[in-house]
């Protein structure tokens, strides 16, 4: 006994209803579609490893590039009045 495979019915063309098109809907300013691709931009974005990385590095330079003793915070007073 053959399996018999399984035959898709009714050949017609699918038409369908007159809608708004997606970029109809995405011009709306109050349409779901836009308000969630508005959010969707406006999402915080997650840094990757690497990106917060050089952030602590960068931030760790700017740090040792200003100390924070007597001898430079008189120094920086002195080229102020300068």
């Amino acid at each position: 006994m053959s399996r018999v495979k399984k035959k898709r019915t009714g050949g017609q063309p699918v038409i369908w209803l007159d809608g708004p098109r997606r970029s109809e809907k995405l011009a709306d300013p109050d349409s779901y579609e836009s308000r969630k691709r508005k959010n969707l931009e406006k999402k915080k974005k997650v840094k990757s490893v690497f990106d917060k990385h050089q952030d602590e590095n960068s931030q760790g330079e700017s740090d040792a590039d200003q100390r924070k003793t007597r001898l430079s915070d008189k120094i920086r007073k002195l080229k102020k009045d300068d």
